[in-house]
């Protein structure tokens, strides 16, 4: 059981339907940097084993526990849904998930007590920026985040080099693309690694902010 797992009650969503694989990785670090050519923004940036890339940019004045993040998924069609835990684990955190709806995509905040099927979590809140769009090959999440560096006894900090995130993605798409609120099933694979946050650091951030909400870049 692991990261977005379902319990077996919910598993279905009220069908019967055959388990299937579940592929998990071992944890790593990246260091990797992407700068986006219509926002200026660069992000530290992981990519998982199925093509997701999670891209990060922070205040360089953040302090642990206590700053915002400009968050970039880039994901292939092939992927229905795919999603971030910031702490690392399913359990306990903040839970982003993001799909592709029509030729735009949609962010959900989540958040799970147990294993079990992740509902609404409010202490985490999203504006989702221009150039989150899907065209015939990927689909693109850009989100300006708060709430996710502080959590329970937790607090990320923005200067290491090695945060553990994990993620999870799945190929069936939500049951309502539309609906932030949607439920989804499974993920198909899961794993860890640990994030550059030290590289994620960015200056001027609000005039950073500002033009990546006027912005907008293809997929």
């Amino acid at each position: 059981m692991g990261l977005f797992q379902l319990s077996a009650a919910i598993l279905a969503l009220g069908t019967v339907v055959a388990a299937s694989p579940i592929a998990e990785v071992e944890p790593r670090s990246v260091a990797a940097k992407v700068c986006d050519a219509a926002t200026t923004v660069c992000y530290s940036e992981y990519t998982s084993p199925g093509g997701v890339s999670y891209r990060i940019a922070i205040p360089d004045t953040a302090k642990a526990g206590d700053f915002d993040v400009l968050l970039q998924i880039v994901a292939p069609q092939s992927v229905g849904w795919a999603g971030l835990a910031w702490g690392g684990v399913m359990v306990n955190n903040p839970l982003t998930v993001a799909w592709a709806n029509g030729q735009s995509s949609v962010v959900t905040s989540r958040s799970a007590a147990s294993r079990t099927y992740p509902t609404a979590y409010a202490g985490a809140t999203y504006t989702v920026l221009p150039g989150s769009v899907s065209n015939t090959t990927h689909w693109t999440l850009n989100a300006l985040v708060k709430g996710v560096s502080s959590f329970g006894t937790t607090k990320l900090n923005p200067n290491s080099t090695a945060v553990s995130l994990a993620y999870a993605q799945s190929a069936s798409k939500p049951n309502t693309p539309a609906d932030p609120n949607s439920r989804f099933g499974i993920h198909n694979s899961r794993g860890k690694w640990s994030h550059d946050f030290a590289a994620a650091k960015v200056a001027d951030w609000a005039t950073l902010v500002e033009k990546a909400s006027a912005s907008r870049t293809p997929a």
